[in-house]
């Protein structure tokens, strides 16, 4: 039974790190339903308060971690509220009309369109769209860092 569960907990994982990947996929959902379940599952388990604490903490810096790089990526760059605007409705839409590329494409054009409608610089308009690419990946990094952590800290938690 402890292997199948490990197992359960793994594919989750598994899943958990396709889905910062993947913008459709939810982030830290399968995270959290892996930890409910093995703590459903097996007896006498219990997490540390500081376990918990930490794996909300980092959750909720998981979910701002993408609007939070792409705003100063964009206010670094010269941009302002409009185009941080911009690149959030980019995301949401992008990813659910054009899937995962949607979310690089997007707030990339959104961008450009928004910064180029205020100044009519088109070097700068598309210095801040591709700031928003690198936005996009340094969040990805982040997360995946943090997802990573949270994960290990699972397993050191219940060993």
């Amino acid at each position: 039974m402890d292997i199948f569960l490990i197992i359960m907990v793994v594919i989750l994982f598994v899943i958990e790190i396709a889905a910062i990947f993947l913008p459709v996929l939810p982030d830290s959902i399968f995270f959290w339903s892996a930890i409910i379940l093995y703590k459903i599952i097996k007896n006498g388990i219990n997490y540390s308060p500081y376990f918990w604490t930490g794996a909300i903490l980092i959750t909720v810096l998981i979910f701002f971690a993408d609007y939070l790089a792409n705003a100063y990526f964009i206010k670094k760059r010269g941009g302002n509220n409009k185009t941080i605007f911009a690149a959030v409705i980019g995301m949401i839409f992008g990813t659910i009309f054009l899937g995962p590329l949607g979310f690089i494409i997007a707030p990339f054009i959104l961008i450009f369109v928004t910064e180029y409608w205020q100044s009519r610089n088109k070097k700068d308009s598309f210095r801040l769209a591709v700031g928003s690419i690198l936005a996009f990946l340094t969040s990805t990094a982040v997360r995946l860092a943090m997802q990573i952590f949270l994960m290990v800290w699972f397993f050191i938690e219940i060993y």
